[in-house]
């Protein structure tokens, strides 16, 4: 046994078998230290991010998904309203403007615009998914528009509500996982008592409802914000997780954290003198 040794010795440090021997003593080194870096990671329990130039070779070692401090995205939605226009068209003589509604047959593109509301919508989803439809209604005209994934014309699923004013489907045509819409509800105001809200698709770890009154003339003397609630099933809930805030004299924001699929976040607002000529400005 004694012989063999000292023979395979003998063997590998010939001059010719040289070349093996520092190949196989440089992967021998980086194994260990391989080994060594993934020993104290474990005891520390931390995420590491690290790069070793052994001889000829670079080792890199990163925290993966099983990292204790690598925390899961979980669902969060973002709604921010910002209301541009507002005026009661039965007492105003003359729309802000006119906006073409392409999705519409030509002769309703056209629409005379005496209030506006735009909804933009952010949904951040744990992974990357095929996204559902998503439907917008109103009392008055929607025009939709999605920024993530892009899609640069929207047109409904169904045949029927292709070319409704009222309503309009948001289908997303590749997989993400981010969702960002821009919609513009046009004449869905008229009326002095208006809600706003916006619902949990699934599970939440964040629902918030931003709504803007800032370009309204006068806004902090004609808007009135009236409860904020938290509806399930159709039946208010009582959260201790249920935030709200007035953010200026016209700006108001509503926040639910661990909100269940299926709430609906709702603010709710009057229009004081509506039925006078000027409201909403020129």
């Amino acid at each position: 046994m004694g012989e063999a040794l000292v023979k395979l010795i003998d063997d590998l440090i010939r001059p010719g078998n040289r070349p093996f021997l520092v190949a196989f003593t440089v992967v021998l080194v980086g194994l260990a230290v391989f080994v060594i870096f993934v020993f104290f990671a474990w005891l520390k329990k931390e995420k590491f991010n690290r790069s070793l130039h052994v001889g000829p070779l670079w080792i890199h070692l990163t925290g993966g998904e099983n990292d204790p401090k690598v925390e899961a995205r979980a669902y969060r939605k973002l709604c921010y309203v910002k209301v541009n226009f507002l005026s009661n068209r039965k007492t105003k003589a003359t729309p802000f403007y006119v906006r073409t509604v392409d999705r519409l047959d030509p002769a309703d593109r056209a629409v005379a615009v005496f209030d506006e509301a735009v909804y933009h919508t952010l949904k951040l989803y744990p992974a990357k998914r095929s996204l559902g439809a998503e439907k917008d209604v109103s009392t008055g005209v929607v025009d939709p528009r999605l920024l993530i994934p892009w899609l640069a014309e929207v047109e409904a699923s169904i045949e029927q509500e292709r070319r409704i004013p009222q309503m309009a489907d948001i289908e997303a045509r590749a997989d993400s996982d981010t969702m960002f819409s821009v919609s513009h509800f046009l004449n869905g105001l008229q009326g002095a008592s208006q809600d706003f809200c916006t619902y949990a698709d699934e599970d939440a770890e964040s629902l918030r409802l931003v709504v803007d009154f800032s370009s309204i003339p006068n806004a902090a003397e004609r808007v009135v914000q009236g409860k904020v609630e938290l509806l399930l099933g159709g039946r208010p809930v009582d959260s201790d997780d249920l935030k709200f805030q007035r953010c200026g004299e016209s700006v108001y924001m509503a926040h639910c954290k661990d909100a269940k699929k299926g709430s609906l976040l709702k603010m709710y607002f009057t229009f004081k003198d509506w039925d006078g000529a000027a409201f909403g400005g020129a």
